[in-house]
């Protein structure tokens, strides 16, 4: 690329320079009168970008082309320059029209390229002289500021599979360090996810061993203990909550799975009323038996209340709250859920009667498999519940806060959701 580049800036030099001397010739012999001439060519002859054809022809015999040689054009009414083939070869010719003559020089093409060649050449030794220095020097470079790209390779070759501690490499070049510190972080971030796995194998295996164990003693008991006895209705009836505790567990674990699945549905319109009528209804019998009242009071029941959500987690969301209210409520208790909404979100708060949860272990109670030790004796549960709901509430960008409640005894859960209106 240097050559060519160079070849054509050389050849259009050469070109400027030789026209302008063909100018120059030809204003000259106009000046000083030169008498009428004509140029001879030697084929054996070799020439160079000195040498010049210089004819000097009357007008009258340029009229009539029959009769000159090719290599003479005919008479001009302006000044040009031209290429032309003839029997002498390619020439570059410049035309000098007179009154009573025309003033012809021309010069070999081949001449010019030749000439383009030479300097072209000239040109280039320099860079031909340094271009081994160079290259050995750009090799040099490169090798030094990949060697830490070689030590990072070798860092990963020799590493284990399994870990996840932080890559440090000594001098990385400035574009590659972002991306080793992007890198680093994610390390992190799997091993922080790792770790959380492992907890919550570990929680869920202890969860579900301990309503096992339970199962296989009252099991054991209820072989050895007379069936019409006071004692065997006892263990039945406790053999029937350990069975209900573990398909809790069970469904808990199971909803846990499928939010994953969820993550990647697209969110849609949702009636809230509708919801929520369905969620009171499932839970009505829980209810009655401990003769809880849920009431429910609706800002406008005549107003369609739709928002951006999937069916199933809004629903899941529901369920554990207001199963939570009334599991974690006294008997003859009563359970609020509010229901009120704008232009852009629509709000429901549940409120209960219960114990409520102290401010300091609001962040606490979300996490998984924790259960509160002022609430834990009150009802059957897995911990899982609050979590779920927080995970549901994420993917559809819904927002849950807990306060002590306003207009009961107990906690008061307020949730926020994005409303869809005609225009969303």
């Amino acid at each position: 690329m240097i050559g060519m580049s160079a070849y054509q800036i050389s050849l259009q030099e050469s070109e400027e320079v030789l026209d302008r001397q063909m100018q120059e010739m030809a204003t000259f012999l106009d000046k000083n009168n030169i008498s009428y001439r004509t140029s001879t060519y030697d084929r054996r002859r070799p020439y160079d970008e000195t040498d010049l054809f210089i004819d000097i022809v009357p007008r009258q015999e340029l009229q009539n082309r029959e009769k000159h040689p090719d290599y003479l054009v005919g008479y001009a009414s302006e000044p040009y320059f031209q290429k032309i083939h003839s029997s002498r070869g390619e020439l570059k010719i410049y035309v000098l029209p007179l009154p009573d003559r025309q003033i012809q020089i021309s010069q070999f093409v081949k001449v010019r390229r030749h000439l383009a060649k030479q300097l072209a050449f000239t040109m280039l030794i320099p860079y031909v002289l340094f271009m081994p220095f160079a290259i050995y020097g750009f090799y040099q470079l490169i090798r030094r500021h990949l060697k830490p790209l070689d030590e990072l390779k070798q860092t990963f070759a020799l590493r284990d599979y399994s870990d996840l501690s932080e890559v440090h490499i000594a001098h990385l070049p400035a574009e590659i360090t972002p991306a080793i510190d992007e890198l680093n972080h994610l390390f992190h971030r799997i091993e922080q996810e790792q770790q959380q796995q492992k907890m919550f194998i570990a929680n869920a295996a202890h969860e579900l061993r301990t309503p096992l164990t339970a199962i296989r003693l009252q099991v054991s008991l209820l072989s050895k203990t007379a069936k019409d006895t006071q004692v065997y209705a006892e263990t039945l009836q406790d053999l029937e909550q350990s069975l209900k505790r573990m398909s809790h567990l069970v469904e808990q674990l199971m909803s846990m799975a499928h939010q994953d699945i969820q993550e990647k549905q697209t969110l849609q319109p949702v009636n809230m009323l509708d919801c929520v009528r369905r969620c009171v209804g499932q839970l009505l019998a829980s209810a009655d038996r401990r003769q809880i009242k849920i009431q429910v009071q609706v800002q406008d029941e005549q107003t369609p209340i739709y928002v951006i959500a999937l069916s199933t987690a809004l629903e899941t969301i529901m369920l554990n709250l207001l199963d939570n209210a009334i599991k974690y409520n006294p008997e003859r208790g009563k359970v609020l859920l509010n229901i009120n909404f704008d232009n852009e979100y629509v709000y429901v708060d549940i409120h209960d009667d219960g114990d409520g949860i102290d401010p300091s272990q609001y962040e606490n109670a979300m996490q998984r498999f924790v259960r509160l030790e002022k609430t834990q004796h009150q009802a059957m549960g897995s911990g899982l519940g609050l979590s779920i709901v927080q995970t549901a509430l994420e993917q559809i960008h819904a927002e849950m806060h807990f306060q002590p409640s306003a207009c009961l005894h107990g906690l008061q859960v307020s949730l926020k959701f994005l409303r869809w209106t005609s225009q969303s």
